[in-house]
């Protein structure tokens, strides 16, 4: 698998993302219930910041760098979905089908805003993702750091807030214990300015995971 790496251009040039989506998890899956639901069940809905190290993660073969281990651990159990290195939320909502849980949680957007994608383009895309998998209860999550490009991060942020507060939507700033005050990670939390680490991925687990509990 590549890696992703982003390249900011000069002043007033397009961000340029090179991130190669080598394994994907093709389908919207349902794993096997191999995990008692103790708080109830999500599906998950992303690019490579969801799928990670995973092994299959449409089947619940998730990886350490993925933020829905975490979520399991803290006793939900994942229901199924969708994720693929480098995808946008346009190729998320054309690959997406329905799974059954009581929550969706949707962590995309990295890579519409690597592309440069007008936010009106992600927020039509964000709601045909929801409309595909057919859970009510929608949580989306802001988008990590991007170090290379924080500012095209903080702002895509503030309007996915904006979004879900009009749509109904939950908006959960799970990235906020990775990112410092320049809107770059801290320190252990990426390997790349762009991919959490394991470390990362549990502190954006863990606050998605409260989230929930909270309802």
């Amino acid at each position: 698998r590549a890696g992703a790496a982003l390249a900011a251009a000069a002043a007033g040039a397009s961000l340029i993302v090179g991130c190669a989506a080598t394994r994907a998890s093709d389908v919207t899956g349902t794993p096997e219930a191999s995990v008692v639901a103790t708080l109830g069940t999500f599906a998950a809905v992303g690019d490579s910041i969801t799928d990670a190290d995973s092994r299959d993660f449409a089947a619940g073969d998730l990886g350490a760098a993925s933020w829905a281990t975490y979520v399991v651990d803290e006793g939900f159990a994942f229901a199924g979905g969708w994720a693929e290195w480098g995808a946008t939320t346009q190729r998320m909502a054309e690959s997406v089908g329905p799974v059954e849980a009581d929550v969706l949680v949707v962590l995309a957007g990295t890579n519409d805003v690597a592309f440069g994608i007008p936010f009106d383009e992600s927020a039509s895309n964000l709601a045909r993702i929801v409309d595909a998998v057919g859970i009510a209860d929608v949580v989306v999550v802001s988008i990590p750091p991007m170090d290379a490009f924080p500012e095209g991060a903080e702002a895509y942020n503030a309007r996915l807030d904006d979004l879900a507060r009009d749509l109904g939507w939950r908006f959960v700033d799970a990235a906020a214990g990775v990112r410092t005050s320049d809107g770059r990670f801290g320190a252990g939390m990426s390997s790349d300015g762009l991919h959490p680490t394991a470390d990362g991925a549990r502190v954006i687990g863990a606050a998605i995971a409260a989230a929930l509990r909270d309802g």
